[in-house]
């Protein structure tokens, strides 16, 4: 069994001003790259778990998420890290779906598949429902970036790393 970081994507990897769908506007978020290789390096496997609400509203299609992501994944290249695995949840809040975070059925998932041990892994994102996403699948810890004391995923990453 592997240990992974389960990534929130938008304004935790890459600023999102809103509904971001336009792969021209990806920008990566301060310390993301080294964070990420540092992570990578020590063993983790590097999984996205989105909210995507803006799939459901209309406002973009899938393909848009698709295209975001390939974006983040070239701006990732250089540094020598790549994103393992995405999932996202398309659905609005309304819908009451089990995939929607602080839900816990996209790392289910995403566990199942890979191979991943829960109990060894962590959360990062921006929004206290990653960190309640940790909480309810019982992760090992759930961090909020942007905010202190992690104002910037490195130090994030680096807080990360001193749990093991």
């Amino acid at each position: 069994m592997k240990k992974a970081l389960f990534l929130d994507r938008d304004n935790t990897l890459i600023y999102d001003p809103g509904y971001i769908h336009e792969p021209e506007k990806v920008r990566l978020l301060e310390g993301v790259p080294e964070g990420l290789k540092l992570l990578k390096d020590a063993g983790f496997l590097l999984v996205v778990v989105s909210n995507q609400s803006g799939i459901g509203r209309g406002y973009f299609e899938e393909k848009d998420f698709w295209a975001v992501n390939e974006k983040l994944q070239e701006l990732l290249k250089p540094y020598g890290v790549q994103i393992d695995a995405f999932y996202f949840c398309p659905h609005r809040p309304d819908e009451n779906c089990s995939c929607r975070k602080p839900k816990i059925g996209m790392v289910e998932r995403a566990a199942e598949e890979l191979g991943i041990d829960i109990s060894e892994s962590v959360v990062i994102g921006d929004k206290d429902s990653d960190v309640e996403l940790a909480f309810n699948c019982g992760c090992k810890a759930g961090v909020k970036v942007g905010a202190p004391p992690f104002k910037n995923f490195l130090k994030a990453a680096e807080f990360v790393l001193s749990l093991y």
